[in-house]
């Protein structure tokens, strides 16, 4: 029998992302006079000449999205060594969700100028790290999703999967709540780290099947 692994689980990862923009987004909100979840968007509370605008930066975005991006890693690996291949379809969605999570890291390294917004300069280059975001992350859902064959235990999150990528696209592009258009966006945010948190324990169940059959 193959000795199990130490190394802390993808999903703790995953759990660790949430957990800190969550945390990140309300601490920093409560701790910024005036700003409304409703009504500003999650960048404000990173944006330069904002009080504290480094620290949401850092725990807003660049670790969280860093967590996620290896608990995809990891979640790859463990995949890669498993009793069933992941297939080339799935493969490559799993890759751009990998791409997606690291995109939004970046949106705290590119950090908006308050008195420019996000049309101006280094701004722009943040709006287009968001457009990365859920472009990467919805593509690679419905790939995720459609190369989830009958014999892979992603057959089971693929309804989840897509359900999740409609939730993302919707909130980014297209819905906007009444009275807050701001929260859409924070949505998105919360539904693709919810729904790594789901997913990551269906990517590793290969492995474990394997370690039972060594």
């Amino acid at each position: 029998m193959t000795r199990p692994s130490i190394a802390p689980p993808p999903r703790l990862f995953a759990v660790a992302a949430l957990a800190c923009f969550l945390i990140a987004l309300l601490g920093f909100g409560a701790a910024l006079p005036g700003y409304s979840h409703a009504m500003h968007p999650a960048a404000l509370l990173g944006a330069r000449g904002v009080p504290h605008w480094i620290g949401f930066d850092a725990l807003g975005f660049v670790v969280p999205g860093l967590l996620a991006w290896w608990a995809h890693v990891r979640a790859g690996w463990q995949w890669q060594v498993g009793a069933v291949p992941m297939g080339r379809v799935a493969a490559i969605g799993w890759t751009m969700c990998t791409i997606a999570a690291l995109a939004f890291a970046a949106q705290g390294v590119l950090a908006v100028d308050v008195t420019r917004g996000f049309g101006f300069g280094v701004g722009r280059l943040h709006t287009a790290m968001y457009m990365v975001w859920w472009i990467a992350f919805a593509a690679g859902a419905v790939l995720l999703a459609a190369g989830a064959g009958p014999t892979t235990p992603l057959r089971r999150a693929r309804i989840g999967t897509l359900l999740a990528a409609i939730v993302v696209l919707a909130f980014a592009l297209f819905v906007t709540v009444p009275g807050a258009p701001a929260m859409g966006q924070k949505i998105a945010f919360a539904t693709w780290l919810a729904w790594l948190v789901a997913i990551v324990p269906a990517t590793v169940a290969p492995r474990r099947e394997a370690q039972l059959q060594g």
